[in-house]
């Protein structure tokens, strides 16, 4: 069998590398288009005008239903950022979801794609239809009080998240993500500058691109809550950190180091633990998928780091937190919040103990919770949420549906692994202490960047000299194996 060598070394037989040399299926330049129609909306935002907005917005879903690649890089930009508030409910990013849907079925006859649904992708579709169904009586009411437009607005984002994951894979297979990953992280970067600003500038000075100018304490940049923000950034630190683990470019690490410094920043203003261990958890998979051993030490960094740097990360939560009060009451009051958060987690199994099969409906969690404890508190884990709103039925699709996605992603091929691991450790972990797939703001980029692992067209980033050697402590084989498949 005739070989033919590819960077890092590997062999792979004459077929696969003619195919490997074939350009990645894209858009061309569309991607690249979502640039100056992001730039007009945020522009639109900033001076609060709404014809702007609403020019800008418009351009954005004609495009997405015109061409989907163009407005999913559209949406990678935006999802960080504030939406624009001259688009009516349910909003720029919902709005922009289904005109890449609708897009992409339009072009099925044009693309012709391979309309394969894979496990993790039937599993997802099957919790959504099961939530629909719990919220049916919510909907039937048309969402009159205020409780159940609650259960709406949580449904959408949820709704929203899954039909990306799905316009996501209809985008991305055979494509290269490159432009995708850029929109997004360049959308980061605007949120980390406007945190930033509203932290160091005097307060009200960053307004209309941030809903909380005053927020100088823990800053939450264009988004509503510190975690939140903290954990969006940590997601895109670690997408900066899997390029900078296989890129061979000294300018492109600069670049990838600079900008990751700059989230880092945006980061830790939020003063959140979650994104810090969310953040700490992607790292170390990173390390790992290059190597045990780079692995292990990486788990040594973690915790020296743990033991010399958290103390002061706290010391400077307190101080933040005191304020006017003093360091000792600042203390007593995370102690409390602590002890709420504890509390609202522990009753989710009493919760699930009245209706463990079929849970106790969408949305119910904080409803339900003053019942048990005496105060309405959300649970801050995603995976009891799971436990108590949806019962069995809803561990039963969503675990599974993450552990057919982890053993997809580790098959694949060294730069993907790379990357798309280091997301996916992050956001896992960092459901554990919030409830992110409740938020499209703070999910939408790792989605994209998790579904492009899977399913796009790394080969060009091997041809352009990035690091596609599997880890050092595995031995090399003589034929590659095919791809891991796709959330097809």
């Amino acid at each position: 069998m005739i070989a033919a060598k590819i960077a890092g070394g590997r062999t792979i037989s004459a077929p696969a590398a003619t195919e490997a040399a074939e350009p990645a299926r894209s858009g061309d330049r569309a991607p690249w288009l979502a640039l100056p129609i992001g730039a007009v909306i945020v522009a639109g935002i900033g001076l609060s005008n709404g014809p702007v907005q609403i020019a800008g917005s418009v351009a954005a879903l004609v495009g997405a239903l015109l061409s989907p690649v163009m407005g999913l890089a559209v949406l990678a930009f935006m999802t960080p950022l504030k939406s624009p508030h001259a688009i009516p409910a349910p909003g720029l990013n919902t709005l922009l979801v289904m005109a890449i849907v609708l897009g992409s079925v339009y072009r099925l006859p044009i693309d012709r794609p391979r309309l394969r649904p894979s496990l993790p992708v039937l599993l997802l579709l099957g919790f959504i239809l099961y939530a629909t169904v719990q919220q049916l009586p919510a909907l039937a009411g048309g969402y009159a009080d205020d409780t159940s437009h609650h259960v709406g607005y949580l449904f959408i984002q949820l709704a929203t998240l899954v039909t990306l994951a799905v316009a996501a894979t209809l985008v991305l297979r055979d494509r290269d993500p490159l432009p995708f990953l850029a929109a997004g992280i360049l959308g980061a970067c605007i949120g980390a500058v406007l945190a930033i600003a509203v932290y160091v500038l005097p307060p009200g000075s960053v307004t209309n691109l941030v809903d909380y100018p005053n927020a100088t304490v823990r800053v939450v940049g264009p988004f509503g809550d510190p975690n939140y923000y903290g954990l969006f950034q940590a997601t895109g630190i670690a997408a900066c950190a899997g390029a900078f683990a296989i890129t061979r470019s000294s300018r492109l690490r600069l670049l990838l180091a600079a900008t990751g410094l700059l989230l880092l920043s945006g980061m830790a203003i939020a003063l959140s633990r979650a994104a810090l261990i969310a953040l700490a958890a992607g790292l170390v998979a990173l390390a790992f998928t290059r190597g045990r051993r780079l692995g292990f030490a990486m788990v040594g960094i973690v915790a020296v780091l743990a033991l010399v740097v958290y103390p002061l990360f706290l010391e400077q939560r307190l101080t933040a937190d005191a304020g006017a009060r003093s360091v000792a009451e600042a203390t007593i009051g995370l102690q409390r919040s602590d002890a709420s958060r504890l509390a609202a987690a522990l009753v989710g199994p009493q919760m699930w103990a009245t209706s463990p099969i079929f849970g106790i409906g969408f949305g119910e969690y904080p409803l339900t919770t003053s019942r048990f404890i005496g105060y309405s508190i959300e649970s801050h884990n995603w995976y009891m949420n799971i436990l108590a709103e949806q019962g069995l039925v809803g561990v039963a699709l969503w675990i599974p549906m993450l552990a057919a996605t982890a053993l997809k992603l580790i098959r694949l091929e060294p730069i993907a692994r790379t990357i798309g691991g280091a997301v996916f450790v992050t956001y896992v972990v960092g459901s554990t202490f919030l409830e992110p797939p409740l938020s499209v703001q703070t999910s939408a980029f790792a989605v994209i960047v998790i579904v492009a692992a899977l399913v796009g067209d790394w080969s060009h980033l091997a041809r352009r000299g990035w690091r596609q050697e599997l880890p050092l402590d595995k031995p090399e084989p003589s034929v590659a194996a095919p791809s891991a498949g796709a959330l097809s």
